[in-house]
């Protein structure tokens, strides 16, 4: 309880003394960048000899407006592919292709931020697309290299109803 206290204490601090810069305050800010997927979810489960997909890598682009110097809103859409996997010459997995269509809030502590998003996926494998819910928690940290803004964050992805399928995503953004 006293070690979660100061944590507590910390982070406020941290807080109170970051926002003091000003300097996000009613910004809009892009990104843009790769992203790389690990596919979580096989929802072809039943399908005998199935593997499902393997590593998928795609773009993100984001859009990004302060309302307050530690809050933002978030608005994101992207592509991302995933090799499908065969278990042998009889069983072959097609790619499996997902549209993100999300917005959400993200939560500043320094360069830290923590969010979540929703929205629609539009996913499609085998030449057949369903359009699913879209739900994406995600942590990420801002910093700069060379003197230019990049974002890196992680997210979780998961896509509920008809083609569920969900992914562990990296991103890695220039911010402009």
């Amino acid at each position: 309880m006293k070690n979660a206290f100061f944590l507590f204490a910390f982070l406020l601090a941290a807080t109170c003394s970051y926002a003091q810069r000003g300097d996000r305050y009613n910004t809009t800010k892009l990104s843009l960048g790769p992203a790389l997927g690990f596919a979580t979810s096989n929802p072809l489960s039943d399908l005998p000899g199935n593997k499902g997909w393997g590593i998928g890598a795609g773009g993100i682009i984001q859009a990004e407006h302060f309302f307050q110097e530690n809050f933002s809103g978030v608005a994101q859409a992207g592509i991302i592919c995933f090799a499908g996997r065969s278990s042998g010459a009889t069983t072959k997995n097609k790619a499996y292709t997902t549209i993100p269509l999300r917005v959400g809030a993200n939560g500043y502590i320094g360069n830290f931020h923590l969010g979540a998003q929703v929205g629609v996926g539009i996913n499609s494998r085998n030449s057949e697309s369903v359009t699913a819910f879209a739900y994406s928690p995600q942590i990420g940290y801002n910093f700069s290299r060379n003197n230019v803004p990049l974002d890196f964050s992680v997210s979780y992805d998961g896509y509920a109803g008809n083609g569920g399928f969900s992914d562990f995503l990296l991103r890695l953004s220039l911010i402009f």
